[in-house]
């Protein structure tokens, strides 16, 4: 293994713990609503006239059917409304509710202040660091060229 071998692995570790920050409880929407990830995915960005389902899919970069069960379970916790497209009543707009509008930033604060929590004991210069370093690992990993050959 090269110099990088070791650095590789512990970055790999840590990928892995970080999934229980990521994939956290769902959070509970203002009015008793479950709400997961996946429905703060679909909201971040969602135009407010609405979107299609398949336009959902490629902003999210996954099938088209995993963005309709991701906007079934929005609908379900009161965050995106469904109608029928103006210009084709077989596809279905989508829409952010007031909830829906409201939720993202109630979200961030939450977890604002939970990695505020976790990085109280982090000077300033440590936290620029790794905002940086975490950013650019972040942008170079969703670059298309950066997925494995079995993604394409």
């Amino acid at each position: 293994m090269d110099e990088n071998g070791p650095s590789l692995v512990a970055i790999d570790r840590a990928l892995i713990d970080l999934r229980r920050f990521v994939a956290a409880p769902p959070m509970v929407g203002q009015h008793g609503h479950r709400v997961e990830l996946s429905t703060l995915l679909v909201l971040d960005g969602l135009d407010p006239q609405g979107e299609s389902v398949q336009d959902i899919a490629e902003r999210l970069d996954v099938a088209a059917s995993t963005a309709s069960r991701f906007v079934t379970r929005a609908a379900e916790a009161g965050m995106v409304t469904r109608t029928p497209a103006w210009h084709d009543a077989r596809h279905t707009l989508v829409a952010p509710t007031p909830d829906g509008v409201a939720f993202p930033k109630r979200a961030a604060e939450h977890r604002l202040r939970h990695l505020a929590a976790i990085l109280t004991t982090w000077d300033a210069a440590d936290m620029d660091i790794f905002a940086n370093a975490l950013t650019r690992f972040a942008t170079q990993a969703t670059q298309p060229k950066c997925r494995l050959p079995s993604e394409y």
